[in-house]
């Protein structure tokens, strides 16, 4: 297929990016690169979906692989997963046959299915801070959304999400449901909580969002972007952490943060070179420092992965959150990182060392007891209602074309890219009649 066949039908289907924040692919695609790397790592604990997609859908995505590696012109393709994946592995390297494709396998640590931290495993070189793997000859797909490119080659658009469904809950696994299907009837499917006060992550555990309401979660739905729903107890160290008031948290940073620089000496972003470092930030917030200096603007580095809370403060402090809080305020006056873009090789010297294990990560944050939950087949869902948002991409939200009443078929656009604008197509993902047209699409059977 050439490239620009290739491209309308990633656009046609309106595929983004699975494993991150959405980026439409049929832009991300549109590029020639000298290296192209498909993202098996699955980044987060407790997730499987990309592993049930390397297990089950090994020939998609090694299809879909080779048709993106043509597309970009990439002389080099890598499969990257970790190496403990041993059957995914041998699953794999049959599906590639004599294909000229490589399988990198990583260890087993915390952020290893980051972006740009596999960039830099996989290639040797280092994105440049706030720039895209593009800017180094490199495009990565997560294997999710490969599985989706090799549909989108058969005519076939986005409709449904594997989810993994985990924690306190009776039969832990991964389903199947169409795009919009309220998460609450996903954790019906893994026989609901075991807990009798849960509160809902709902990604994975280090940068999901905490929904810590039956009330908020009743609203919730699955979205493309859409990789796990993990149940905890209520005050559990990850519901803690995630609902300390921000007033608090500065009073704490005032007080007991020590400037030791571990948060910045074990940040992923430092460790490929950036000139990222947490406790200057820390130290700006703390002290109620003007947050527009360089100090406070070096938070719009933070790629919120969690290393510096969550791993590295002994003080209990909250680095991440107050990166997310100064970064949220810098972006609501339009203020823009404007320091150093450069690559400090020096940093990366060290990455090797400072690595952060999985199986010390998960001690740290609580949750090794649900390392070994079995993974079942929790099967296909049928809601009788979805909600679909016109918003589960980076960019504009899709313009509905469909209106209340409206009969529409699995498949069919009821959402398409404004004109001259970033952003997915959005497509009916069961039969039924249009209840309801707003920032979402409510399709009832």
């Amino acid at each position: 297929m050439d490239k620009q066949a290739f491209i309308a039908a990633v656009k046609a289907a309106g595929i983004v990016g699975e494993g991150g924040a959405g980026f439409p692919a049929h832009v991300k695609y549109a590029a020639d690169a000298d290296t192209v790397i498909a993202n098996g790592c699955e980044c987060e604990p407790l997730l499987h979906t990309d592993q049930h997609h390397m297990l089950h859908h090994a020939n998609e995505i090694v299809r879909a692989f080779s048709e993106l590696m043509q597309a970009t012109g990439a002389k080099r393709g890598v499969i990257a997963l970790k190496k403990k994946y041993k059957e995914a592995t041998k699953i794999l390297t049959e599906a590639i046959g004599n294909r000229p494709i490589e399988l990198a396998l990583l260890p087993n640590f915390y952020p290893a299915g980051d972006e740009q931290t596999l960039v830099r495993e996989v290639t040797g070189r280092s994105v440049p801070p706030l720039g895209l793997p593009l800017m180094v000859g490199a495009v990565v797909a997560n294997v999710g959304t490969l599985v989706s490119v090799a549909h989108a080659l058969d005519g076939k658009p986005v409709t449904h999400k594997f989810l993994t469904v985990t924690g306190d809950v009776r039969k832990p696994g991964v389903v199947r449901v169409p795009i919009g299907t309220p998460l609450s009837a996903c954790l019906e499917a893994a026989g609901g909580p075991t807990v009798s006060d849960p509160v809902f992550v709902l990604g994975g555990p280090m940068m999901g969002r905490m929904v810590d309401s039956a009330e908020a979660f009743a609203k919730e739905v699955v979205t493309k972007t859409s990789g796990g729903l993990i149940i905890l107890p209520r005050g559990h160290y990850l519901h803690r952490n995630a609902t300390t008031p921000l007033n608090f948290m500065r009073r704490r940073a005032a007080a007991a943060c020590i400037q030791c620089r571990t948060c910045s000496e074990l940040c992923p972003r430092h460790l490929i070179g950036h000139p990222f470092e947490t406790h200057r930030v820390m130290r700006a917030f703390g002290s109620n420092a003007e947050l527009t200096a360089e100090n406070g603007k070096l938070a719009l580095l933070c790629c919120d992965c969690g290393v510096c809370e969550h791993v590295a403060c002994p003080m209990g402090l909250s680095p991440r959150r107050i990166n997310q809080a100064v970064k949220a305020e810098l972006r609501a006056a339009g203020i823009k990182y404007d320091g150093n873009r450069e690559v400090d090789e020096s940093y990366t010297q060290w990455r090797e060392f400072r690595r952060v294990p999985v199986p010390r990560l998960v001690n740290k944050i609580g949750i090794s007891r649900y390392m070994d939950l079995p993974t079942n087949d929790l099967g296909d869902l049928s809601p009788a209602e979805v909600r679909i948002p016109l918003r589960q991409h980076i960019g504009a939200p899709a313009q509905a074309v469909v209106k209340p009443g409206d009969r529409v078929k699995c498949g069919d656009v009821i959402g398409e890219i404004p004109e001259q604008a970033l952003g997915a197509r959005i497509h009916a993902s069961m039969d039924g009649v249009v209840k309801s047209v707003d920032g979402a699409v409510v399709i009832g059977k």
